[in-house]
């Protein structure tokens, strides 16, 4: 499953229009209290860019995984810390996991 993740990471945080994508590096995950979300945060090593990405756990398939909050293109941040900011900004319960 965590290769799933990595791979759509990967596809979605590759630079405009280049092919030869990156290495992403998962490196903290937070879940909320209920269980049913998280936020992965990553890192790309061969430009230093930070994000994160929340997702939905769906049990409802077959197979059970977690599905992207959003699609599309993922804001890119200097740091680690820039990207907890924009996280915490943009996902309420974020706060009561990581003060």
């Amino acid at each position: 499953m965590f290769f799933k993740l990595f791979a759509l990471i990967e596809k979605m945080v590759r630079g405009k229009g280049d092919e030869g994508g990156g290495t992403v590096l998962l490196v903290k995950t937070a879940h909320s209290p209920d269980g049913k979300h998280r936020v992965c945060f990553f890192h790309r090593k061969e430009d230093g860019v930070y994000g994160f990405r929340e997702e939905l756990y769906d049990d409802k398939c077959m197979e059970a995984h977690w599905i992207p909050m959003r699609h599309g293109h993922i804001e890119e941040y200097a740091s680690m810390d820039e990207a907890v900011v924009a996280a915490r900004a943009q996902v309420p319960w974020l706060h009561g996991v990581m003060p």
